[in-house]
């Protein structure tokens, strides 16, 4: 009597693991993955530029490096970088297969429809954790190479690998976070450029709203991790920062009931390619 539940379990797992092996090969292994990689990349170019163009005044002082990093993370690689990237990836789950007319073979497979969410949610967080913890890892080192071997004690220092890892963790949060909010968009938009500039409109505000409105930003839960206090625009509205625990558990529950959500809606899809 036990048996065939063990057994349905691991049909389950199985489906889920084929999925997301192909998901992870329709993102990263496919021409249509050119994009992705060029917007990874450019955080990764900024800073060889960087380093070519440095002065000479500034090598000899590694002191500011910290502090550089900690803005460009702030202001570039999470708000546009990560968050694009996540855009491309997840809106691109179902949508890509919709616009592709490739959908309907997968609903005809004897699968629910929550292990199909959670088999290509998981596939596009791989994909997303895959490409950009290396690059935010490439980018912190490109930080401190160009001054020398100052640059690179202070970067293999015990309190800066400290510090890579939680921007490392920021990385791998966000990814989690916005791909369940990008997995649901792709159910509705055609166009993953329509709810990603809806959606960073609103992180871009964050920082001007109100303790109340703050906490329905996802950004404003992600940056309680950051390492190294950035300063914000003058006119921006200080709030209490928020504990670890706290934010850990406001993602964790923000994610749940996204992916929650597009099961729903993934149980009523109904393929009509005309209309696409």
């Amino acid at each position: 009597m036990t048996d065939q539940p063990r057994d349905s379990a691991g049909v389950r797992r199985m489906q889920i693991r084929t999925l997301a092996l192909s998901e992870i090969r329709r993102c990263l292994f496919s021409p249509k993955a050119l994009p992705l990689v060029l917007l990874v990349g450019m955080p990764i170019a900024l800073m060889i530029l960087r380093a070519l163009f440095m002065p000479s005044s500034m090598r000899a002082n590694p002191s500011h490096a910290t502090t550089e990093f900690a803005e460009v993370f702030h202001f570039f690689l999470l708000r546009f970088v990560v968050f694009f990237a996540n855009a491309l990836i997840f809106v691109r789950l179902f949508r890509g297969e919709i616009l592709e007319q490739s959908l309907h073979y997968t609903l005809l497979a004897p699968l629910p429809r929550k292990v199909l969410v959670l088999g290509k949610y998981l596939g596009g967080l791989l994909s997303a954790v895959f490409l950009l913890v290396p690059a935010t890892a490439l980018t912190y080192f490109l930080v401190f190479l160009p001054h020398g071997a100052k640059g690179l004690s202070i970067m293999f220092s015990p309190t800066s690998l400290g510090q890579l890892a939680r921007y490392e963790l920021i990385v791998v949060l966000a990814c989690i976070s916005y791909g369940a909010l990008f997995l649901l968009a792709g159910l509705f938009f055609k166009n993953p450029m329509v709810p990603a500039v809806l959606f960073l409109g609103w992180e871009l505000l964050t920082p001007f709203l109100p303790q109340l409105l703050k906490s329905l930003s996802l950004v404003h839960y992600l940056v309680s991790f950051t390492p190294v206090p950035v300063s914000v625009a003058a006119f921006a509205i200080l709030a209490n920062p928020v504990a670890w625990w706290a934010a850990l558990l406001a993602l964790a529950t923000a994610t749940a009931l996204l992916i929650f959500l597009a099961s729903q809606v993934a149980g009523k899809l109904e393929i009509s390619y005309s209309a696409d």
